[in-house]
């Protein structure tokens, strides 16, 4: 991820068909060295960024704007169009609506860890790019060297598809992936009463903002089991007709309620989380969400035998399974 890739994908996207209406790509956000998502238009390719700290995944302003008419081209990672893939079997994307530029992804940087390990003010920062093992930053005429190793977001040492599966056009060389749960193995010997003390502990930080619930592409309802906020009630809703909703939580913020917030989330990714890490980047607690996500996959994986990159949905596949 360099100023060369970046040269690419302006590259591609001059070269976009007639029919695309709209580009969904990184921009330099303002006074920070960390790229945001934005919605352009095919004249605007020159606002175009790219770099390490374009770490957010595409998919969810691609459902909104399924709305709209016309082609709509998207950068996407790995995780990006994993995520892409399983809107559209769910019916929430057209894939003949899409151009995507894939990008094979060495990873990306946390910007936790980079804010701590930079010397440079951030707005001072000119540039960020990653050659070989390291990343390079750049400001007032002078460099910082970081090793990638400290600054990597964690799950990406962890990824099943650095390289999209699926694309028009693909940027980089293909990189081979890894199934590796070496972390939750590690976490599964510990023994039931440190687990549970360990996950009391991490729920009970909790504020239930809801932040990983609004972030990640795959939570798409309406209507939230877990977030009464969010259920289609107004001063004008009958009394009757609020009591029936149902009220899986209680209104004060405690570790047991958490708890049942977190792990019924969560159950509605089965099968369909993109590991993208948009859950726990959101999380103004830094809460280890992905933790519990990587946990389900394993349990998806062995027992039931699905990746998410099969065609079928995973609950329709669970239909189908014979008895026993």
């Amino acid at each position: 991820m360099n100023s060369e890739t970046l040269e690419k994908i302006k590259e591609e996207c001059r070269k976009l068909p007639d029919d695309v209406s709209y580009i969904v790509g990184f921009v330099k956000k303002q006074g920070e060295p960390r790229e945001v998502l934005k919605v352009l238009k095919p004249d605007e390719i020159d606002r175009l960024s790219y770099s390490p700290l374009s770490f957010n995944n595409p998919a969810r302003i691609v459902m909104d704007l399924m709305k709209t008419d016309g082609k709509i081209a998207v950068i996407a990672k790995g995780c990006d169009a994993r995520a892409l893939k399983q809107l559209e079997k769910e019916e929430k994307i057209e894939r003949n609506r899409l151009y995507i530029i894939g990008i094979s992804c060495p990873g990306v940087i946390d910007y936790r860890k980079f804010r701590n390990a930079v010397k440079f003010r951030l707005p001072e920062i000119e540039s960020v790019e990653l050659v070989g093992d390291e990343v390079i930053v750049k400001a007032n005429g002078e460099e910082q060297r970081i090793p990638f190793s400290e600054v990597i977001f964690e799950n990406c040492l962890y990824c099943e598809q650095p390289t999209p599966k699926d694309y028009d056009v693909l940027i980089g060389e293909p990189r081979e992936g890894k199934l590796d749960f070496s972390d939750i193995e590690e976490f599964e010997k510990l023994d039931r009463e440190e687990r549970w003390s360990y996950w009391m502990d991490v729920f009970s930080k909790c504020i239930r903002c809801h932040a990983c619930r609004q972030v990640c592409p795959l939570c798409y309802c309406e209507e939230c089991l877990v977030d009464p906020s969010n259920l289609a009630v107004s001063p004008m809703t009958p009394a009757e007709e609020k009591a029936a909703y149902p009220r899986v939580l209680g209104k004060t913020v405690s570790a047991s309620d958490n708890m049942v917030y977190h792990l019924i989330r969560v159950l509605h990714h089965a099968g369909r989380c993109a590991g993208c890490g948009e859950c726990e980047r959101a999380c103004p607690m830094e809460l280890p969400l992905l933790k519990l996500e990587r946990k389900l996959k394993k349990v998806v994986y062995e027992v039931f035998n699905y990746s998410p990159d099969e065609e079928i949905p995973f609950l329709s596949k669970l239909d189908i399974l014979p008895e026993g």
